[in-house]
């Protein structure tokens, strides 16, 4: 949630406490009941949105991005033993194809890297026993097999979990928007006949329907009273 929300989210919450300490006012059914009860379940959507919005997927870019120096210093390797074995055969072709530099590879997409390991790995395959020299035996070739497949995995797992965030985000803005909704053309017309009859209740509710426009350091910015009938 953004600071707005966040604000209104504390207001929301301040209502629901008046209201919860006014039972004789509310009831336990009729419309103010019911309309508290919605707000109450608008109160649960927000929150368990906001779980998946604000989940720690700095887990999943710390994996991925060991996973991405791993396989770019194995590529490194491969390229390296490639160009060596391109040099005394002198096939300039597969010179050409192995010929990555470290900065062009740490700037690389995770799709494009993926796809360059793959090719290194597919070049190097038929050099199996020529590159051995060039201290590419199996065990590198078994570690670029493991690194691929990892990685691969790790990249649709961070854009689901960003797109989870982005999902629950716009959720949460409909549920903030249905949530004010409630709030002026019920609740606030449900309470406003109490400033007559019962003044104290009246005045609770309103105070909790003040917006305070926190800065995020603990400090109040502003208040902003939504108008009440």
């Amino acid at each position: 949630m953004n600071k707005n929300q966040l604000n209104k989210f504390r207001m929301y919450e301040a209502v629901n406490l008046v209201l919860d300490t006014h039972p004789a006012q509310v009831g336990n059914e009729g419309d103010l009941f019911m309309a508290q009860q919605l707000l109450k379940s608008g109160q649960e959507i927000i929150g368990q949105n906001r779980q998946v919005q604000e989940a720690d997927t700095s887990g999943l870019t710390q994996k991925k991005r060991e996973l991405r120096n791993e396989l770019i210093k194995l590529m490194l390797l491969f390229a390296v033993g490639l160009k060596a074995q391109a040099t005394i055969a002198k096939d300039l072709e597969l010179k050409t194809k192995a010929d990555y530099k470290p900065s062009e590879l740490k700037t690389s997409t995770d799709d494009r890297l993926f796809d360059i390991a793959a090719l290194l790995k597919g070049l190097a395959l038929p050099l199996r026993s020529d590159l051995v020299r060039y201290f590419i035996g199996e065990t590198q070739f078994r570690e670029m097999e493991r690194l691929l497949f990892e990685f691969k995995l790790a990249i649709p797992k961070r854009r689901v979990a960003i797109n989870r965030s982005k999902t629950s985000t716009s959720n949460i803005a409909g549920v903030f928007k249905s949530q004010d909704k409630l709030l002026k053309e019920h609740l606030d017309a449900l309470v406003a006949p109490y400033q007559f009859s019962q003044p104290d209740f009246f005045h609770a509710y309103r105070n909790a329907r003040s917006i305070v426009g926190y800065t995020g350091r603990g400090k109040a910015e502003k208040v902003v009273t939504e108008k009440i009938p």
